[in-house]
């Protein structure tokens, strides 16, 4: 489990990273992806994941993970849906 604190990220009490405007960053401040209004992308600008109604879509793998699910793995914060799913796809769970 993820949790949201501020704009810090943490998992098990260790800081992994934190938001930056759109951008999730890792620890050590290295850009892993950033997000628009529906979608979630790479450091590279490739397309990871959509959101979709209720849903959180993979592009590689076609996956599909209810956005209740994304907001049980990461909690707290004031950050809204297409964060949390940004932050779910990038640190995984």
């Amino acid at each position: 489990m993820i949790k949201i604190v501020g704009n810090d990220l943490y998992r098990g009490g260790e800081k992994i990273g934190w938001l930056d405007g759109r951008y999730v960053r890792a620890h050590d401040g290295a850009k892993m992806g950033y997000f628009d209004n529906s979608r979630v992308y790479d450091e590279n600008g490739n397309k990871l994941a959509y959101v979709e109604g209720d849903y959180l879509y993979s592009y590689s793998s076609g996956e599909k993970v209810s956005l209740n699910k994304v907001a049980k793995e990461v909690e707290g914060g004031i950050a809204p849906g297409i964060e949390k799913c940004a932050v779910y796809t990038i640190f995984g769970t």
